[in-house]
């Protein structure tokens, strides 16, 4: 019985023997063919990767962030895609086949060929997945100075806007003291600093369009409004601006009182962590807002203003004396404001003519004030109404009137405008090297 039982168990090994060697002896005796079932997946892994990578083009144009699992594919693919089953190994001289070769080499390509099937199952069609609108890191610092004159109110705003306690907070300043660029500035600096996790801003200006205002808000914060109703869209964006998160909302150019209910912006006993910064030039704007805190912004005093006008004027030390002592007398002109020295200086840069300057002199003296606005408003308007009489470039003048055609904060794109122009008969072309400076 014994005997039996070993003689059975030695069979059935010596089976499992022979059939384990046959099966490891078909990687050279069938390596031609495990070689061709190679190339042929290969072949339609290569014709996947072309689709994909056109796909990829197309969400790269659409500003789209690739998913990650497609540049993992695409690394697998492009590994497999080096495999050359061309080369081959020889010994003695070339008159036998390496027998080990090709049976470690047949393993290893009937391995792929199972890598490349499996690869070829993974649905890819999807490779795009739309990007965040960004964030107030959008907006450039590259002219923000920071005067020992904007200390006090940067401090005081960094103050009232870190405050759990504060809510609402207003930013008020007239026209052109640089309400906007502080405030954005800020924002960068609270988002850089972790006190908030998302920082947007939005325009109101004089016009406000309540659809725009909320999809400004929505964007960076990844949320769609496109498909809403309009009574869904300010429910949709009050939830996501209440749902804990350290929000920070920049309501820019305030002109008016505007309902917080319509936009959709949380009331003040209930924001659970969202914030309101608000700039305008009332402050009565602020108290109908009922701000927790109002920061008041002043224009800068002349030596300040003269430091930012030689900046942007482009004035040095080296510059000739008599343009240094005009522009001075312009920058004082300017009445502190960081606008219209910004303009008026620009425009000047490059202008080694004292006449330029005179002239420029001349017509801010003049300036009158508009509507009942302050003189210093007036200041602001003489600035641009001079930048734009001083253009040289006809076709540039044409542009920044068709520029004037869009209502207020209108955005729009560069393809947009010299579409437009091309309809009008202002330019029949445009030339890489060719550049125009716009001040509006």
């Amino acid at each position: 019985m014994l005997s039996q039982v070993a003689s059975d168990l030695a069979t059935s090994n010596l089976e499992k023997l022979i059939n384990a060697t046959l099966e490891q002896s078909r990687y050279i005796c069938c390596f031609t063919s495990i070689t061709e079932d190679f190339e042929k997946e290969k072949k339609k892994l290569i014709a996947k990767r072309t689709t994909l990578g056109e796909h990829v083009k197309v969400a790269n144009r659409r500003n789209e962030n690739i998913r990650s699992d497609v540049a993992s594919w695409q690394e697998q693919v492009d590994e497999l895609m080096k495999e050359d089953t061309k080369t081959k190994v020889r010994c003695f001289f070339g008159w036998c086949p390496n027998c080990k070769w090709q049976y470690s080499r047949g393993k290893d390509l009937e391995s792929k060929t199972e890598e490349i099937k499996r690869l070829m199952e993974c649905n890819l069609e999807n490779v795009g997945i739309p990007r965040d609108v960004p964030e107030i890191e959008y907006h450039s610092s590259q002219n923000y100075i920071s005067f020992n004159s904007r200390k006090s109110a940067y401090e005081k705003l960094w103050n009232a806007l870190t405050d759990e306690n504060n809510y609402i907070i207003g930013l008020q300043g007239m026209g052109g003291t640089g309400k906007t660029a502080l405030a954005r500035e800020m924002g960068k600096e609270l988002k850089k600093t972790k006190m908030f996790d998302t920082v947007v801003d939005t325009t109101v200006s004089n016009t406000p369009d309540t659809k725009r205002i909320q999809d400004d808000i929505a964007g960076p914060l990844g949320l769609p409004l496109k498909d809403c109703t309009e009574s869904e869209r300010p429910r949709k964006l009050w939830d996501r601006l209440k749902n804990g998160e350290k929000i920070l909302v920049i309501l820019d150019d305030v002109w008016e009182y505007i309902s917080f209910e319509e936009i959709g912006i949380p009331p003040k006993d209930n924001h659970n962590g969202c914030r309101i910064l608000v700039t305008t030039r009332n402050m009565s704007i602020c108290n109908r807002m009922d701000c927790d805190k109002t920061i008041e912004l002043n224009v800068l005093p002349d030596e300040e203003g003269w430091i930012l006008f030689q900046k942007h004027a482009g004035l040095s030390d080296s510059s000739s004396k008599i343009l240094i002592d005009k522009g001075r007398k312009i920058s004082k002109e300017c009445k502190g404001l960081p606008i219209a020295i910004e303009v008026i200086a620009s425009s000047l840069k490059r202008q080694q003519h004292l006449e330029e300057w005179n002239v420029a002199l001349k017509a801010l003296r003049k300036s009158m004030p508009l509507h009942g606005d302050d003189d210093n408003w007036g200041k602001v308007f003489t600035c641009l109404k001079y930048s734009y009489d001083n253009m040289k470039n006809k076709t540039a003048k044409e542009l920044f009137l068709l520029c004037s055609m869009f209502q207020e904060d209108e955005e729009f794109d560069e393809e947009t405008l010299v579409r437009l122009a091309i309809g009008a008969g202002l330019i029949e072309k445009i030339e890489d090297d060719d550049y125009i400076h716009v001040y509006y």
